[in-house]
């Protein structure tokens, strides 16, 4: 039977798709465009006979009527990485769950620590060979080989992209929902004034042959931007972000350099417009691996001068990145940015940069520091300032690693805002550590 045969007739509807979920199952499926939010929607209408059901997943886009509240106990979600929709559904009473994990520890997580049974996804139509590639958004295969049943909704839209890991062959697949939506696209965040100097510090430092990672926002952008002059930059990131595409057809970037897979762009994911969905379809260029190997610190120490860059919410005196909550609520997720910290730090010649503006301003427009004595009580910390390497504000580049105390807190307060500085200045010394 050729593979034609056999997706013909794996092919259910929707609505038949949710049915095929029982109660205790425990779903595993992607972030943003790897998600089949109209199959998980449905679920919503089976809810009545079913209970224990549990979503593991993150950052979704689009709402979906499972976050609603009556839907506790019977179809519950837990986000690895909270993003809008998912946070204003907690704020009305959501059974939305954050989980605290590493992306490096996804795989392990979904197969042994909290085994997934069921794996839904999202992705192309299968190629000759009968392989469905997962798009901008993959699961590690071995959550596929290792559930009872795999659902995954087959959208023409879906850019098909290669990978290692990442890519699903017919034979593996219990049943397919043929259905084809737009898939999420977001602009480019435009850098401020901020950003681009904030940028400027950071790319001063990047030599030619780098092997770059960046996270989503203007930052990112603005570095991405600046990296134009470089030559011979390599990619390994957990994100492909809307500069890497500028960086790649400029020639900024050719992957000449790495020490793994020369001449491709590695990533886990990515999110942008609809010219990066273009761009990656297709691509030759880019291909996609797990997030368990893709940030695993030992396979990114791999590469010669890796060059992380990622953000943070609020950093105290001596050094702790926060990353992820506000206080006690949790805003974001855990994320990567540890992996690629201490990746960095493994790599020759590697070195890894924490960004933020010095200050925000709240809604009735008065200042705030973001670097403080103390994070705020609760906060998370992301970072340990012991892996903290680099800290860049728009005053500069503050160097922490394996410096003092003391050190770090006159560091941290020279990239404060000049506003806070003399007011820090007081807390550190009133606190003993300077």
């Amino acid at each position: 039977m050729s593979w034609r045969e056999i997706y013909n007739n794996k092919i259910i509807s929707v609505k038949d798709a949710a049915k095929k979920i029982e109660s205790g199952d425990v779903i595993a499926t992607s972030l943003v465009t790897g998600i089949p939010y109209s199959i998980l929607d449905n679920l919503y209408d089976e809810k009545e006979r079913l209970s224990n059901v549990r979503i593991d997943m993150g950052f979704g886009v689009r709402a979906m009527r499972i976050f609603l509240p009556d839907c506790k106990g019977k179809v519950d979600v837990r986000s690895l990485f909270l993003g809008p929709i998912e946070r204003e559904f907690i704020k009305r009473g959501s059974g939305i769950e954050a989980q605290l994990i590493h992306l490096s520890n996804t795989t392990q997580d979904r197969v042994q620590t909290h085994p997934a049974n069921v794996v839904m996804l999202v992705g192309t139509p299968p190629d000759k060979d009968g392989y469905i590639s997962l798009g901008m958004s993959p699961l590690d295969v071995k959550l596929i080989h290792n559930a009872q049943k795999v659902i995954i909704q087959v959208n023409e839209n879906v850019p098909y992209i290669k990978g290692v890991d990442t890519m699903v062959h017919m034979d593996d697949v219990s049943y397919l929902v043929d259905l084809t939506e737009e898939v999420y696209t977001t602009p480019a965040a435009a850098p401020s004034a901020i950003d681009a100097k904030i940028a400027e510090y950071i790319v001063e430092k990047v030599p030619d042959g780098a092997c770059i990672q960046l996270g989503i926002g203007g930052i990112g952008t603005a570095v991405g931007s600046f990296l134009n002059a470089k030559k011979d930059l390599g990619i390994h990131s957990e994100m492909f972000v809307e500069s890497m595409v500028d960086l790649i057809e400029c020639g900024a970037v050719n992957n000449s350099k790495k020490n793994i897979a020369k001449g491709i762009s590695l990533i886990g994911f990515a999110l942008g417009s609809k010219r990066m969905t273009d761009f990656l379809n297709n691509s030759d260029l880019v291909e996609t691996r797990p997030f368990d190997w893709i940030n695993s610190p030992y396979v990114i120490g791999q590469n010669d001068h890796v060059i992380s860059i990622n953000s943070a919410l609020a950093i105290d005196l001596t050094g702790q990145v926060c990353a992820e909550s506000v206080g006690l609520r949790q805003y974001s997720g855990t994320g990567g940015q540890l992996d690629f910290v201490r990746g960095a730090a493994a790599s020759k010649g590697g070195m890894s940069f924490i960004a933020m503006p010095s200050a925000r301003a709240d809604k009735q427009g008065k200042m705030h520091s973001k670097i403080s004595l103390a994070l705020p009580l609760g906060s998370a910390v992301t970072t340990p300032r012991a892996d903290v390497q680099y800290i860049v504000t728009e005053y500069g580049i503050a160097t922490l690693k394996h410096e003092s105390i003391e050190n770090r807190v006159k560091s941290m307060i020279s990239i404060s805002h000049p506003d806070f500085r003399d007011s820090l200045t007081y807390e550190a010394k009133q606190a003993g550590l300077i």
